[in-house]
């Protein structure tokens, strides 16, 4: 990220979260995605709600929430990943802004309460983004971090860590360097780094970016490589 040619503000990026061991069963989570601004400092992209995806589901469990399938069928060691299969999906709920810090692992996401004030920084953290034509990709690293306003942030999902070096997912060096990638985040923070300037907690999409039938067309068309003809 950061490095150009750079998007254009409202172009399609396909967001990808490609897991570590892709290799081994091929699918992945695609969510179709607008730009909001892309420079040498990174890029901001816009999720809107209802919006068509791509998903990455283990075999067995796809009507489940992945957070709650069993550590002992979801964190296994490598050899022995669980089989996964890719399947229609959507984004629900308002929308969320992505912002994306150019050579940092993690990317902040700005969600909103119900009657539109800022709800929360939620911090993502992730592998180190790349981009590729109108493709970003990425991989989950389970960890985050949740700012409420006024609030101490939190980390959230440590006991799925914790299961993913149980399980033998993750080694004791991985988690580490997560753990570290944690408080990159939380100085970035304090620091005061862009990514989490007031005006993110203010941006409103256009209107016109607003998840339409005719746009719920145009994003499902681009998940076709992954899902087929849309009906």
């Amino acid at each position: 990220m950061g490095a150009g040619p750079h998007w254009a503000p409202g172009e399609r990026v396909r967001w990808h979260f490609r897991r570590h061991d892709f290799a081994a069963h091929g699918t992945e989570v695609v969510q179709p995605t607008r730009v909001v601004r892309d420079d040498e400092r990174g890029a901001v992209l816009w999720l809107a709600g209802e919006t068509p995806t791509a998903e990455s589901r283990i075999a067995g469990f796809e009507k489940v929430n992945p957070h709650d399938v069993p550590d002992a069928d979801r964190f296994l060691p490598p050899g022995r990943e669980p089989a996964r299969v890719q399947l229609p999906g959507r984004w629900h709920g308002r929308g969320v802004l992505r912002i994306v810090p150019a050579g940092l692992p993690f990317s902040v996401w700005v969600f909103r309460a119900p009657g539109g004030e800022h709800a929360a920084w939620y911090i993502n953290l992730e592998q180190l983004h790349v981009r590729a034509g109108a493709d970003l990709y990425t991989a989950d690293h389970i960890l985050d971090i949740v700012i409420h306003p006024g609030e101490e942030p939190r980390l959230k999902d440590e006991d799925e860590l914790a299961g993913a070096l149980a399980g033998g997912m993750y080694d004791p060096e991985a988690v580490r360097t997560i753990c570290a990638h944690a408080d990159l985040a939380l100085a970035q923070y304090a620091a005061g780094h862009w990514a989490f300037d007031e005006e993110w907690t203010h941006w409103a999409p256009p209107p016109e970016w607003a998840m339409t039938p005719a746009e719920q067309r145009e994003a499902a068309a681009l998940l076709r490589p992954w899902l087929g003809a849309d009906d």
